[in-house]
This record gives C-alpha cells, sequence and structure tokens, in this order.
C-alpha cells in the first residue's frame, strides 16, 4: 500500500508539474507594444523554433499539433487595431509551428501555411488583436531552430471608393526609399498591400489608359541614382487581381495590368530621364478589394534583355555621397532590437577603394539612419545572411568601420558608442566577401554604456 501511494502520488506531482509548464496566459514573453500603423511597415524579430511540450498532452491537442515552451516567445500589446488585419508567419530552418493565444482568449494554431514547412497566422477581427497577444514559435517535431517571426497588419477591409478628385498625384509621397541602379541589380522585395481607392477610369488627365483602383498616394516613392547603365523592372504578386501605376522621373505615367501572370502586373522602364530621380509606385487592384501583395524592384544592363554581371571597379566604389533606405530612430526607439531586410550586395572591391576590410560591397549604402539621442547608449549591428557576408558603416563624423565574422557562421557584428560617431547620419553597407549577392537582415539594438 506505501509504496502504491508513493507511486501515485509522483504520478500526480509530474502530472501537475507538466501542466504547468504547458503554454498558458498567465506566462509571458519579450514584451513589445504596438498599433495597427506601427505594424502597416513590417516588423521582424529573431527567434529560437523550439518547445519542451506537447500540445496533446496539454489540453490543446485539439488546437494542433507540436511542441512548444511553457512561455511565450513574444508577449505583444497592440492597440488601434480595429481597421487592420494582422498576419504572422515564421520562416525558419526546420518544420515550425506556431501558437497564438488571441486577445479574446482563445488559441490560434498552424504548421505549413506559409510554405516550406513554415507556418502563417491571420488574426482578422479587432476582438483577436486589441489588447495581449502571445505568440508561441515551437517546432511540429519537438526539434529546435533559428528563424525569425514576421508581423504586418493590413487594412481589414477596402475603403470606400473616392471620387475623381483624390485620383492619384505625385503631389504626395510615398515610403521613401533610396536606392542606385546597382543595388537594385539584386532584388527588392518589399511586403505591400494592394489597395483600392479611386476609379482611374475617371482620371483622365494622366495620359495613359488604365483601369482599376488605385490609392490617391502612392505606396512607394523611390529616389533612383546611378541609373544610367539600367533598366528598371517592377513586377507584383498579390492575393487578388492587381494593377501597377508608376509615375516617373520626367512625370510620364505608365499603367500595366496582366504581364505577370495569374492578373499580376509588371513593367519594365528605360531612359535616364524617366529613372534618374524620383520615381512613384502604386500597387492597385483591379476590383476596388484590398489584398496582401509583394513588389519586386529589380535594374537590368539596359543593352541586354537578361542578366550579365553587374559593373565593378574604384568608381563604383561605397560612398556618402549616396543615400540609402532612409530611417529617422532614437537610442530609446533602439532599445527594443529592429531588424531590416535586404540583401548583401558585391560590387567594388573594398580594399583596393583605400577602405578597412576585405569583400566587396556596392557603391550605395543599403541604409541610411539618421540617429539621435544616442550618448548614453551602445549601438550593436549584427547581420544573418546565407552567405559570406560583411559589414561596412559610415557614422556620422565620417569615420569607416568594418567587420566580416564576428557574429559567427560567416555573419558579421559591430558595437560602435559615442554620440560623435552616432548621432546624425550613419550609412550601413551589408557587402560580401565572396562579391555573390544572398538575402540578409540587419538588426540594431542600443544597450546603456
Amino acid at each position: 500500500m506505501i509504496r502504491l501511494f508513493l507511486t501515485s502520488f509522483a504520478m500526480v506531482c509530474a502530472m501537475s508539474v507538466a501542466a504547468m509548464a504547458c503554454p498558458s496566459a498567465q506566462a509571458a514573453g519579450a514584451s513589445y507594444s504596438f498599433t495597427g500603423q506601427d505594424l502597416y511597415a513590417p516588423k521582424t524579430f529573431g527567434v529560437q523554433a523550439s518547445g519542451q511540450f506537447s500540445l496533446a498532452n496539454c489540453g490543446l491537442g485539439n488546437v494542433g499539433s507540436g511542441y512548444f515552451n511553457a512561455a511565450p516567445s513574444y508577449t505583444l500589446d497592440l492597440t488601434g487595431m480595429q481597421d487592420y488585419q494582422l498576419v504572422l508567419d515564421v520562416d525558419s530552418q526546420c518544420d515550425s509551428a506556431l501558437l497564438v493565444l488571441g486577445a479574446d482568449n482563445q488559441w490560434y494554431f498552424d504548421d505549413d501555411s506559409n510554405g516550406n514547412l513554415d507556418p502563417m497566422i491571420t488574426l482578422g477581427s479587432a476582438a483577436q488583436t486589441n489588447g495581449r497577444v502571445n505568440v508561441w514559435v515551437g517546432t511540429f517535431g519537438g526539434s529546435s531552430c533559428g528563424g525569425s517571426l514576421n508581423l504586418e497588419t493590413f487594412y481589414a477591409q477596402a475603403p470606400a471608393p473616392q471620387q475623381s478628385g483624390t485620383c492619384p498625384t505625385f503631389q504626395q509621397e510615398g515610403l521613401i526609399l533610396n536606392y542606385s541602379g546597382q543595388q537594385l541589380y539584386a532584388p527588392q522585395t518589399l511586403s505591400v498591400s494592394a489597395t483600392g481607392g479611386t476609379s482611374l477610369d475617371g482620371c483622365n488627365g494622366m495620359g495613359v489608359d488604365a483601369w482599376g483602383y488605385a490609392s490617391t498616394s502612392p505606396q512607394y516613392t523611390l529616389y533612383l541614382s546611378g541609373m544610367q547603365d539600367y533598366d528598371l523592372e517592377i513586377q507584383v504578386e498579390a492575393q487578388c487581381d492587381s494593377v501597377l501605376l508608376v509615375n516617373t522621373a520626367d512625370g510620364q505615367w505608365h499603367f500595366d495590368d496582366d504581364s505577370n501572370g495569374n492578373l499580376n502586373p509588371m513593367m519594365r522602364l528605360s531612359g535616364l530621364g524617366a529613372l534618374e530621380g524620383r520615381v512613384d509606385v502604386w500597387v492597385g487592384s483591379y476590383g476596388g478589394v484590398n489584398c496582401p501583395a509583394s513588389v519586386e524592384f529589380e535594374t537590368w544592363l539596359a543593352s541586354s534583355g537578361a542578366a550579365t554581371p553587374a559593373p565593378s571597379g574604384g568608381g563604383n566604389c561605397p560612398s556618402f555621397a549616396y543615400t540609402g533606405a532612409t530611417f529617422s530612430l532614437t537610442g530609446d526607439d533602439l532599445y527594443s532590437r529592429d531588424s531590416f531586410q535586404s540583401q548583401a550586395l558585391g560590387g567594388a572591391d573594398v580594399n583596393g577603394c583605400g577602405l578597412p576590410g576585405f569583400g566587396y560591397a556596392s557603391q550605395a549604402p543599403q541604409y541610411s539612419f539618421y540617429l539621435s539621442g544616442m550618448d548614453a547608449y551602445r549601438l550593436e549591428m549584427i547581420v544573418n545572411s546565407s552567405c559570406d557576408t560583411t559589414l561596412l558603416v559610415n557614422t556620422a563624423d565620417g569615420q569607416w568601420f568594418y567587420d566580416d565574422d564576428s557574429a559567427g557562421n560567416l555573419n558579421p557584428l559591430l558595437n560602435l558608442r559615442g554620440g560623435n560617431l552616432l548621432n546624425g547620419r550613419v550609412d550601413v553597407w551589408l557587402g560580401s566577401y565572396s562579391g555573390a549577392a544572398c538575402p540578409a537582415t540587419l538588426s540594431l539594438e542600443t544597450w546603456n554604456n
């Protein structure tokens, strides 16, 4: 009887411990606060997909199958979500799974909807998202691997069609991006919402036949430089019938509907007068609805219909005479890590340009950060990529800094401190040791000195 009692007692204790260790509404992960508008610009967070506890053993087998830790990977405090749907997806190196406890206290699970054995969940109502949202990144089979969690909002429904007085206009700017022709030789793909709005049939002043619907303001305003040797190709992939409207640097309008196939648009633009300077881009929709989409910008050598090696050499050395994609951030902003999706690029031989370090980098930086309030902080820059990358930085006082492998796995890391270095414009090049291009993620985070 004593042995039976002890055995039963041990089983009860084990069950209690397992229950306590299961995913729970009382647990919390790394915490962030966002509004729906904040997340309209995608946010990416590094994450370790892992899990010790099976949902089946946690009373959540009806939700899905997978292994998750007790504490969530992230705890989100979300506000102003009434106009938005929230898309959460994971990119990982294993068969990952996603578990979410919504603000409505309901569980949501997905395994493979993002493709490549990665999960994606869409929360479509404010009841699910306004408040505390816990997010677990686990795995289907109990393994562990590195990855990233991506958060992005899209408008929940199309706005009512606007009148002809709000036709697309270059009097307003979209999200401002700065690229050189060489930089776009490695394609840049950005998330966007294909947006309805004004009927283009009624916008007769554009001088181009166009149909479907588009917003008044462009989604993107590109400031392009070094385009004398290049054509620009823009293509869209969307979950609805999308259209593409572009106003080039010479003031001309261009339109396409289905040239990319599957009801998606694509266009190729030529000529220095059209491409050197400001180019505004609208991703609209044929039926006036809104839907998730991506837009890709890529340059091709102007004399060729196929990709050939991009020009390099001393004349294309990295230079702060050019600007990259521009962001204004404070030290406090970066106390929560920010990540930026990009491409590590080849180009000119860095050492041959008289700059510190080795490998290759483009003429224009990928990013130009305008930083303030940095006196009390150390700034950490880390690159994660699928090739041997380098990191080249020109600081606010004009100094150059370089790193190759300090982050491990052939990835670079730099730590910079001092208001003289960081208060002002800081240009960042994600380069390549071999000269080959590959996808890369730059992460910035401040730490107290």
